[in-house]
This record gives structure tokens, sequence and C-alpha cells, in this order.
């Protein structure tokens, strides 16, 4: 270029501010030093110089907010090789550009009464030196005729109010072509003459409504809140007054230029009516709304506030100090779970990774693994903290983990000082309490501050390719949103290689809902009943356990649908894998029983990924397809068979219940053959199918023949009896509780044991124990018999009723009600079978129905009964009195049986029946007795 006689380069950046912001936003760009280099090589001079010119909206350090001191003090080095040149037009310049843009059609009349009212308020301008710049005044009315509609005041306001709180000229003229409300567009369509114009109270409406205060500058923002405050404290009030004050409000916000300024003579410019104008103002100093200063001669809305925030603000950040920006986002969970839609949609269960953030302090306090997937973001802020990422950090976490390296970490750490600091204030500082206008500049800072943090951390994944993705210490390109989920579902393909693909959305999940949960228990209480000749299990119609039925069981093979019968899944079944980590689960279970509860971690961790809902389904469907060497265990007590009620407990707390598999293999074959001879299903037997007749029998006893200790029972059959009840197991149950409980426990020290009539035994054992509660009924029946003075000889049928005849009726003649007269009613029921007539007797006796009677019962109601039968011979015997006393006795009559007991002797009774003529005539005797007791001192 030199040779060619070029004496520099011209180079125009326009709109570096967008440079700048991208720079800002996003470590490690380096436009800025760029800038620096360009800058450098300008300043130290050459042949071919280099002139560098650059235009920005805003100061170079407005852009620099939100980023570390560190960063700032770079950024002012850069501003330091360039000379600013401000440029602001002048507001008479700007009025001349806005009066170009409007045309009009007016009438000579319309023109000539604008003019002239135009001309009154330039007067009233020029007579306060409110007036721009050096123009004259008849310069300004014509100026000020041609912004029409545009009102005086309003006109020369509007440039001040955009360079205030938005981007100069560019958001006047937005104002001014915007049809959007109280837009001057929409304002123009609503006008009927020329008498009406845009006030500065709708230019306010307008900027509040659509263009938010500006945040950038402290003061301007503050005049906001305190415009806003005042007019929520105005309330309810005339338009007139609300008007006036948007006004003044918008005058105080721009400021004092010249005169140009809330004066009184100013403001009744703003109305149709001065003298309305005079009150509003009188009404709103009244109510403190604004106040007068003399000494500028103007009106302002009252501050109300004494409290800088900027300074609280200061002093919280400076108290906050270096603290940890992992913990902290961590600690609030700054992010949502980040869903892997593609896997999600194609396994059928809901995948997530969840975030987490850890920097260069704290990534080695980071678990390295997890059961669940997540994303580490490392939030980096330095080229330091980059290479210790691809280090050190990468190969710290699991195969479960994808690894972020997060460059905006200086950028994240301002916005959350300030989110924290700001929450620092609201705690300590009584003033916003009592104080709405820092109350309102409060929120509106923490609602930025707040927004600012959240954008932040949102483009994390909304921006994927301003990260550096890792994913086991394999680096991955990620360009855009879609990239970025695939390479989620990739890695979760990869870790859950093993797991079913179940497409269920009510029950393959972690938490089922409780409609999911109750339609699951139904499902497992039909699975247990699994009746052969119906399809679905037998569920009619098509309920929510049908679906779960027919994609969990019926879909994967694990009840066959022809057979009607449950089996192992087959090779290509999505459960083949996780099938087989249950079988080998079972197989651990031999030595000693285990819950299933233990497997829940494995199933649900890498790589079979079972969902929690999913689990208790296959449980109960490998309990039903091995039941036939599966032991269960409820609190560690056998049970034979897994009932309803079971299943309910199961899947609240499957910790409680325990599972065993026994072997046919290493059985002790004479016991074993003892037992085939009283049990035989015509098949080589477990041991699960040798106890389970056996304790099914023990189990269906009442329960008055399990706690029993009656001399009634022999020894041994209660000894076999508590054999099982305290089995430890089924295998110690066959082979050594019920030996020795039968007597053969030396012969099963022995080489050769000979346990010939082992069978015999057992099988007399358990007779005694089924006939012991029937003959504790019969012994019942013969304790009435003997009661009521009957044949002992006589069976249910007869006693009944030769109880109904000799004893009906008879509860007339007692008040006991709860005692002798209810169980009388029973006696004598003539409803019902004999056996329900004899239970419901015995039941009043002891109070439970007889299967649930102790021995202590018994003994209890033969002494209940000894007593009630004593007192129903007394009344039948008063009753046969009675009656015949009926035929020669006068009007009423009491029969009274008078009985005497000694020892050793039979009692003597006497019954009576006195009518009232005797009971007169004995009153003498009676009186005449007790005279003679009175006589005598001992009792």
């Amino acid at each position: 270029l030199t040779n060619k006689g070029c004496k520099g380069i011209y180079i125009v950046i326009d709109e570096l501010g967008k440079f700048l912001e991208f720079e800002a936003r996003h470590y490690g760009a380096n436009d800025i030093y760029m800038l620096q280099a360009l800058a450098e090589h300008a300043c130290k001079g050459d042949e071919c110089n280099l002139f560098l010119f650059v235009l920005l909206n805003q100061s170079f350090e407005q852009y620099a907010k939100g980023l570390g001191e560190s960063l700032k003090n770079e950024w002012a080095k850069v501003q330091g090789r360039f000379e600013d040149v401000p440029f602001l037009e002048s507001a008479e310049q700007v009025l001349r550009v806005v009066s170009a843009a409007f045309s009009y059609d007016f009438t000579q009349k319309e023109q000539q009464t604008l003019k002239s009212t135009i001309k009154g308020y330039v007067e009233v301008l020029e007579s306060n030196d409110a007036l721009p710049g050096v123009v004259d005044k008849k310069a300004m009315v014509d100026l000020m005729n041609h912004c029409y509609p545009l009102h005086p005041v309003s006109a020369i306001l509007l440039p001040a109010l955009c360079q205030k709180v938005a981007q100069n000229e560019r958001t006047l003229f937005s104002y001014l072509g915007s049809h959007e409300e109280f837009g001057l567009q929409d304002m123009i369509e609503r006008f009927e003459s020329t008498d009406e114009f845009i006030y500065p109270h709708h230019v306010y409406d307008y900027f509040i409504t659509n263009q938010p205060a500006a945040l950038g500058d402290y003061r301007t923002h503050r005049r906001w809140a305190e415009v806003v405050t005042a007019i929520e404290r105005l309330g309810d009030a005339p338009e007139d007054h609300l008007n006036l004050l948007k006004t003044i409000g918008l005058l105080n916000i721009i400021g004092i230029k010249g005169g140009f300024k809330p004066s009184k003579a100013l403001l009744e410019t703003c109305g149709r009516n001065h003298s309305v104008i005079g009150k509003s103002l009188k009404a709103l100093s009244d109510k403190s709304i604004i106040t007068y200063r003399r000494f500028s001669g103007e009106y302002r809305v009252w501050q109300g506030s004494d409290f800088d925030l900027e300074e609280a603000l200061e002093e919280e950040l400076n108290n906050l100090g270096e603290f940890s920006l992992a913990e902290e986002l961590n600690k609030a969970n700054a992010l949502m779970p980040i869903v892997a839609r593609r896997y999600t949609i194609h396994s059928g269960g809901l995948r997530y990774f969840t975030p987490e953030f850890v920097d260069a302090q704290t990534y080695k306090l980071s678990t390295p693994k997890t059961n669940d997937p997540r994303i580490i973001f490392f939030l980096a802020s330095a080229k330091d903290d980059e290479a210790l990422f691809k280090e050190a950090v990468i190969n710290h976490y699991s195969e479960l983990d994808l690894v972020a390296l997060c460059l905006n970490g200086t950028q994240l750490r301002e916005a959350t000082a300030e989110v924290l600091a700001l929450r620092q204030v609201q705690n300590k500082r009584q003033e916003l309490n009592s104080d709405p206008v820092a109350k309102r500049e409060f929120e509106d800072r923490l609602t930025a501050a707040e927004s600012a943090e959240r954008h932040l951390l949102q483009s994390l994944q909304e921006q994927p390719q301003d990260c550096e993705w890792f994913y086991q210490s394999e680096g991955h390109s990620v360009a855009t949103k879609r990239e970025f989920q695939e390479l989620l579902s990739s890695v979760l393909e990869a870790v859950y290689d093993k797991s079913p693909h179940l497409h269920n959305e009510l029950i393959n999940r972690d938490r089922p809902s409780a409609q999911a949960n109750a339609a699951r228990n139904k499902l497992l209480e039909a699975m247990m009943e699994n009746p052969s000749d119906k399809d679905d299990l037998g569920i009619d119609k098509f309920p929510p356990e049908k679906a779960i039925y027919r994609s969990i069981l019926a879909a994967t093979g694990l009840h066959n649908k022809d057979t009607k019968e449950f089996q192992e899944p087959h090779r290509k079944s999505p459960f083949y894998h996780v099938w087989k980590e249950i079988n080998q689960f079972l197989d651990s279970t031999e030595k000693t029983p285990r819950s299933f509860a233990d497997l829940n971690a494995v199933l649900m961790a890498p790589p079979y990924g079972v969902k929690a809902g999913v689990l208790p389904i296959l449980y109960i469907s490998a309990y039903i397809i091995y039941q036939h060497e599966l032991a269960l265990y409820e609190n560690r007590q056998y049970k034979p068979v897994m009932t309803q009620e079971m299943i309910d407990r199961f899947v609240k707390r499957p910790d409680e219940f325990t599972f065993q598999r026994f072997r046919i293999t290493g059985l002790r074959s004479s016991i074993y053959k003892e037992y085939c001879k009283i049990i035989d299903t015509g098949s080589q037997q477990t041991v699960i199918q040798l106890v389970k007749p056996l304790a099914q029998f023990i189990g269906s006893l009442p329960e008055y023949t399990q706690r029993t200790k009656t001399a009634e029972l022999s020894e041994k059959a209660k000894s076999v009896r508590n054999a099982f009840n305290y089995a430890k197991s089924p295998e110690h149950l066959i082979f050594e509780d019920i030996p020795k409980a039968l007597g053969y426990e030396k012969e099963l020290n022995k080489e050769n044991p000979n346990l010939e009539g082992l069978s015999l035994s057992l099988q007399s054992c358990l007779q005694e124990l089924k006939e012991a509660y029937p003959n504790m009924i019969k012994q019942q029946v013969r304790m009435l018999l003997e009661a009521f003075h009957m044949d002992t000889s006589s069976n249910i049928e007869n006693l009944r009723r030769k109880a109904v005849g000799r004893y009906e009726g008879l509860e007339q003649h007692t008040v006991d009600v709860d005692g002798l007269k209810a169980f009388i009613k029973r006696l004598t029921k003539r409803q019902g079978d004999d056996e329900s007539w004899l239970e419901s007797v015995l039941m009043f006796l002891g109070q439970k129905p007889t299967k649930k009677w102790t021995d202590t019962d018994r003994s209890e109601v033969d002494v209940k009964l000894s007593d009630y039968a004593k007192r129903i011979l007394d009344l039948e015997a008063l009753r046969v009195h009675y009656d015949r006393s009926k035929k020669h006795m006068d009007g009423e009559f009491d029969v009274i049986l008078l009985k005497s007991l000694k020892k050793g002797s039979e009692p003597i009774d006497e019954v009576v029946a006195i009518d009232s003529r005797r009971k007169e005539a004995i009153q003498d005797c009676k009186q005449e007795i007790y005279e003679a007791i009175k006589k005598h001192s001992d009792s």
C-alpha cells in the first residue's frame, strides 16, 4: 500500500456495542483483545498508518457491567487506547427532524386556530425561559406548529426523556411510528379536532406501558420508582389530579433544563382549564404527593425515601466476599433437570440429567459416582481453570456423567453475587418494610438481577455450543440444541444398555401416582389368582390395570397369553437381562433368606435402570414362577402362601418380606421317604412342596388349637405345633424340628438313623391337632347338659329342643337385663341351625368366638355357666309356684324363693306366695322379729 502512495487505512466499525455484548456474555471470545491490538497498532504510528473509528450507543464501561473486577480492569485498559468523542443532538435539532416527519391537510381556519393556540403556549415557555437552545420566539412557534399533534411541552421533553431511559433518537422515532397503546399513531386515531394535543401525561402512559424504566442509570430508575409509587399512593383520584402528577413526574425525571421545569406557569399550559390545574396542585400538595420548592420555583414528586439502595448493595457485596459460586448454585437448585427426550420416547421411561455445578476448588468434594445421570458444569474463571479441567476434572466422574466446561463463570459470579447481596439487603434493612419508594426500587432491581442470573443459567442448555462437552474424557462437538439432545440420548443408551423398554406411562416411573399404584395392586391380586380359563388374567373391560398387564406382562412374554401361565422371559424379551439378575439373586438366598428390597438398588442402577413402579410386578412374577422352590417369610415368620392382604403389605414394605430358594439336591433320603408316605402328589417333591401342605394345615387350625396348653393334647402334638410356629426355615423344620418334636432327636445324630414310624407318629399328632377344637366343643355341649340336669348322652339337637321348651319366656321373671335375661334369650332362640345356636350361646359366655378362646376363657365360661344354670333353675321353680298359686290368690301377689346353704349338706329351699292380705297379716310378726334382733349386739 505504501508503494502505491497510500497514507493510511481508515476503519469504521458501526454498532461496536454488539461485539462488546457478545464478548461480555462469552468468556474467551477475544474480540476485546483484537480491538486492543488494532488500537495499539494505530497508536504506535507507521508510514501507512491505521485510523480506527468505532461507534457505540452507550459508554464503554456500560458494556462491562456484570464482569469481574479483573476483566473490568482489562476493558478499562482497552478503553484507554481510544479517545472518547461524545455526540448528542441538541433538542432543537431533534425537533427539526421530528417536524419534518409530519405532513398535514388542515383547512386555513384550522391552521390559524392551531397557530394561535401554540403561540400562546410558546409565549408562556419564553417568559419562563423554558425554550431550548437560542431559537427565537417566531421560529419556535413555526417549529412547534410543525410538531403538532405534540404539545410544545411534550415535544421539548421527548428527546431528553429518550436520552434518559432508552436509545435516544431510535426510541423517539419508535414512539412516533408506534401503533401500540398510547403511541403517537394510536393517539392520533382518537383525535376528533385540532383542539386536542398529546400532553406529557400521554407520553408517560406510553413509556410506562411499553418501555419499562431503564435499570442502567440508577438515578433515573429511582425517579421512575418515585413517580410510580406516588401514583399508587394517590389511589382513586380525579383524572385531572392523576394527569398532573404524571406530568410533574416526567419533568422531574429529565431534570431542570434552564426554565424548563414543573413550574405552575408551565404546568398550566398542559391542560385545557387553568383553574383545574390550580385545584389539582393544591389537592396533591395537601396529600403530600408533591411538594413545592420555593428556591427553584418548581413542583416535585415527594421522594418519601432517604434509602440509598446502591450504597446498601455495595456494602453487602463487600460482606459477601469470596463465596463459592458452585455451592450457591447447587443449594438454590438453579437449573431444572434436563430431560433426554429422544431416549425417553424410545425407551418409554423418563430419563433426565441432574445439573451440578463445580469449580476448581469444589470438584474434588463432588461425589465421583451417583445412581443418577448428571451434567457436571465446571465454572471456569481463568485460563488456569481450563487447563485443570482438561487434566483432572474430566477424569474425575463416572460413565453416568456428562461434563461441560462453562466459559461464563465470571459473568455468572457477578450476577449471582448481586442476587445474594440484594437478598441480604432485603433481610437486614427494615426501611424496605416502611418505605414504598425504596421497596419498589428494590423489587425492580432484584427482579432484574434474578432475570440476568436466570438468563445466564438458561443459556447453558439453550446455547450448548458455548460450552465444551466431554464424556468419559472424550470431547464431543455440540453446535445446536438438537445435537445436545442427541448427545444426552447417546450417553443414556450406552449406560443403560440392558434396560427394558416398556411403554406404559402409568407405572414405568419411579414415583407412580395414587391411581397407578391402585391399578398395580389390583393387577398383583389378579396375578395371584391367574384364572386359567380367562384372557387378560380375568380383568374385564378396560381399567388401567389391564393396560399395565398388556404392556408389562403380556408384551414382554412374562405371561403366556396362550397357556395363560407365567413363565421365564424368552431371549428376545425386554426383561431377559433383568431376569438373569433376579435368578442370580434368588440363587444367593439358598443359605440365608433375603429381601427383594436388597435387589432394588441393583436393578434401578445401570445397566438395567428399571423404574421403581415396575419392580413389585417383577418380584411377584418371580414368586409365582418359582413358588414351588421359594419359601416366603414375613417378619421372619414362614408363610406357606402369599395372600391378598400380604400383597398390599409387600408393596409398601418389601423389606419385611424375605425369600429363600431350596433345591431338591442334598435331601436326607430316609426322612424324605417318611414324609412322602403322608404327602404324595405323584412326583418328586421339593422342600417347599413337602412343607406347604403341612404349613397350610397348621395355619388353618383355629386360634384355640394354636394356643391351648390343655392336657387333652399330647406333648408330642404340642411340640409339633410349636415346631411350625417357631420354624426358622422350611428346611430346618422338615429335617430337624419335626423329627425332634416326635422324639427322634437321638436318631438324627446317628450315621444310619432308624426313622421307622416317624410318618405314623406325625400323622397321629396332626390328627390330634385337627380334633382338638371339635373335642372342646363336644365338651362344652356336655357341660351345658350337666348344668341343666339333662341326659349327658343327648346331642345338640335334643339339648336345644329341651332348653327352648323349658326356659322360653323365663326371661320375664328376672330384671338382670345384660346377664341372665340376655343368656336366656340366646338359649331359647328358635332361628338358625343347631351349630349357629350353640356358637351364639358359647360366644355369649366367652365374650368372643369359640375358635379364638384360650384356656383361661374356657375356665371363665365354666364358672359363668354354673352360675347362670343355678339362677335359671331357681327362676324355673319360681315360675312353677307362681302358676300354681294364681288359682287361689286374690289380686296381685309376690312369689319369693327362700334358700339356706350349709357346708356339707344339701341346700334347703322353700317357695312362698304372698298376696296383699297375707302381707298385712305378717306385719306384726315382722316387727316382733326386728325387736328381738335389736336386743343382740352380736351381728
